[in-house]
Order: structure tokens, then sequence, then C-alpha cells
């Protein structure tokens, strides 16, 4: 079971599509469309919902007010800016109807990607399809560029992104190469598997075995122990901060129906996550079992792990007098504190707090420092920060003073902070099962 710790926006993410849009998961190898979602809705139908807010009669505003929130987070960029002008009940209504949509966008990052494919494609359309149904980037080794027009024939319908990638690599005698580097993705390469034990997956999580061995040290009373490796892959959208794994939650039964436990049942070790990569590896001690085992039946754990959620822009604008400006957006407020001119340079001072930090700004806080804040200026021109410095430091949130170079009028800019929007602490059990034994 997954524990959501805190309140819950690169998967389908079940944002319903606006009509009109179209991919190759709504089409067959013959061409043909499937039926559309019956939960779209047009551009102008969502403004005439929105106007309908504000109707005479009140059955008619709590129906638009229901029908917008069935519509799904897809409709979230067309929600109006609340303002000094939006009337009270209209601005009561918009805030529930974000609020609920918020929280839907945030639940659905955390659960496994979803595919639909249905036809006969080259491997690279595949793969470049499931990227964009999932936002899960997945390359070939450049040792096996020469698959990419091998073709596929798939009947994918609302699959989990790891079945689906499961029958893609199957076709395609490939296999997840997972300390490959490649920035923010998985990388595909030939398959080189003999009788692996089956991996296990949850979400958007996959355990596989890497390896096993067993040591006895002659030098010292110690009766020894046995080493499973395993690598912990995730969907590249999700991007951990930190990872732990209680040893004593770890059991094992051989086939002799022996049962093992943790060899280090005190040790709660961190498992370094390396940046931009999507897997890891977890070295799991465990008794020694006698002679006449010959495989691990189970092997069953929980490891502990920190996920931002999908990012979000927030957005401030009219800085120039240097007023407080504040947006909330899931779990995550951004305050712009305050903004001056100091000589050649525009100081920005950014709060960034977290309703439930979850502990990943107490050991992992430099992810947050990576989180890109920029200014858009005319004609969609992009300004870098030049510099930045903490001032505000504690266990739910960080300010950070951001320098920018503006030549002309600050306010012809938008300042913006693209991050998370919650934190999430998930546990993850795990079993892994038919592990032979050296």
């Amino acid at each position: 079971m997954w524990l959501m710790v805190a309140f819950v926006a690169c998967s389908s993410l079940a944002i319903p599509k606006l009509a009109g849009q179209e991919s190759l998961q709504n089409k067959s190898v013959a061409g043909e469309t499937e039926q559309a979602d019956p939960e779209t809705a047009t551009e102008d139908e969502i403004r005439k919902l929105i106007s309908q807010l504000e109707a005479v009669r009140l059955a008619d505003r709590d129906a638009a007010e229901k029908r917008l929130t069935e519509l799904g987070a897809g409709i979230l960029s067309h929600l109006p800016e609340i303002n000094s002008r939006t009337g009270g009940e209209l601005k009561i209504r918009l805030q529930r109807i974000r609020a609920a949509l918020q929280t839907e966008k945030l639940d659905d990052f955390y659960e496994a990607s979803r595919v639909s494919l249905t036809g006969q494609f080259p491997l690279s359309t595949v793969l470049k399809e499931i990227e964009q149904q999932t936002g899960n980037k997945i390359t070939l080794s450049s040792q096996d560029n020469s698959l990419s027009s091998k073709m596929i024939q798939l009947n994918l319908k609302d699959v989990e992104f790891w079945q689906a990638l499961d029958e893609i690599a199957a076709q395609a005698k490939l296999q997840v190469q997972p300390f490959a580097y490649n920035l923010d993705g998985l990388v595909l390469t030939t398959s080189t598997r003999t009788n692996s034990p089956p991996a296990f997956t949850r979400g958007p999580f996959r355990v596989e075995t890497l390896s096993v061995s067993s040591t006895r040290a002659f030098s010292s009373s110690a009766p020894g122990q046995t080493e499973i490796s395993v690598v912990a892959i995730w969907e590249p959208r999700l991007k951990p901060v930190y990872m732990q794994i209680p040893m004593g939650k770890i059991v094992a039964k051989t086939d002799t129906d022996q049962e093992l436990a943790s060899a280090s049942p005190m040790a709660n070790p961190e498992i370094p996550l390396n940046t931009g990569g999507c897997a890891t590896q977890l070295d799991l001690p465990i008794a020694l079992p006698s002679s006449e085992a010959q495989a691990l039946v189970k092997l069953s754990g929980e490891f502990e792990v920190a996920v931002p959620s999908e990012r979000h822009e927030y957005v401030f604008k009219n800085f120039a007098n240097g007023a407080r400006q504040s947006e909330k957006f899931g779990d995550v407020t951004v305050t712009l504190e305050g903004a001056r001119r100091n000589g050649p340079v525009f100081e920005m001072r950014i709060l960034v707090e977290f309703g439930n930090a979850v502990g990943a700004l107490e050991s992992y806080r430099s992810w947050i420092l990576s989180n890109h804040t920029f200014l858009r200026g005319p004609n969609e021109r992009i300004l870098e920060n030049v510099g930045f410095n903490l001032y505000a430091n504690s266990s739910s949130g960080v300010g950070i003073n951001y320098l920018f170079q503006i030549n002309g009028d600050p306010d012809d800019f938008q300042l913006i902070y693209d991050s998370p929007a919650m934190m999430s602490r998930q546990n993850l059990a795990f079993e892994l099962l038919d592990i032979p034994l050296p």
C-alpha cells in the first residue's frame, strides 16, 4: 500500500483531453478513430460553464460547478484568475473547483502512468508516443539505434507503464539498462538476460534482482551471510530526492521452509540517488541459509522514498513596486516577499513553504535550489537569474534571494518560479520471488 503523508500536480495524469486533441492512442493500424471520451469539452463549452457559475438560478450555478469539476484537471489552465473584481460567490466556487482539480492532479501523479496504443508502428514511433502519453522519456542505446525501424504490433488499452514497456521489450528483445546515464530517461539495450527472477512492480516503481552472493568468514565466529543485490527503478517523470530502507523489515523464506531475517536488522541506511537517473542499487544482507536450500522462494521488504510532485509555474506580475505577492498550488505556497533594485541588479526575495515537507528539506535541501527561476519578458524572451543566496531556512521552507539584470521597465516581465507542488513520502512494500541461491 502507498502511504500518502501529505496533501496530494511526467504520467498520463488522467487529465482529460479537450475535444480536438488526438494522438496515436486513438488510432488503430487501419487509421480508425475510437469514440470520444464522454468526459471532454470544447473550450467554448468550458467558457459557457464558467459563465454559468454566475447564473441567476442556484441550480444552474451548482450544475456548472459540478460539471467543471467532473471534466478534470485538464481544464485548470482555462479557469479565470481570481482578483479584486471577482464576485464573492464566484470566487468561492472557483476556489472549490481549483482545489478539487489540483488534488486530483496531484493524486494521479503518484499512480502508474497508463498507456493505450493499438496497431503496428516502428519502435521509434512507439517510444515517442509513450513519452507523449506518460511523460516518460525512453531511448535506445547507441549500439541499438538500428532497431528504431523495427515494427512493433501492440494492442494496449489503458495498461500500466511497466506492463506496456515489458510487451515492447519482449517483441524487440530489449531490456532496461538501469545504470546507463541518460538525463531523465530510461535506456533500452539488447537483452542479455537468462532465467532472471521475475521483477516486482507496484505503481510507478519496479524492483529487480541483480545478483546473489554468500560469504563465510573463517577468521571470525560470525555465521556468514547472503547478500541480494536489487535495483529499484522508477518512471523517469518521477524525481525522488531520498530513499531509505529499514533492514529490520527484510524477511526471506527458502525452498526448505527456512525463514531468514536481515543480517543487519537495526540498520536504516539512506540509499544514494543519482541526479538525473532513474534507478539505484540496494544491497540486502540476510542470514546465511542452510546448505540444502537451493532458492529463496520469497524475499520481502519495504523502502521509503520522498518524491516531489509534478512541477507547477508560480507566476508573479507587476512586481516593480515591491509589494508582497503569494500563490498557493497544491501543498506549496510561493511568496514574493519583496522586489527592489540594488545597483545594477534587481533583487527578488522568494519564500517557498511546504505544508508537509516530510523531511526532504532537512537532509536533501539542494534539490529545491535547482528549481528553475527566471523572468519571462516581451515576445516570450527568457531572462535567467545571475545568482542567488539563502536568506531563510527551516524544516518546512526556504527563502532565496534571486538577482536579475533588468534593462527597461521591470513590469514588462513576469517572475516565474518552477517548483513541485508538494512532497510525498511513499512506503513501497515489495516481494521478490524465486531467487536461485549460489
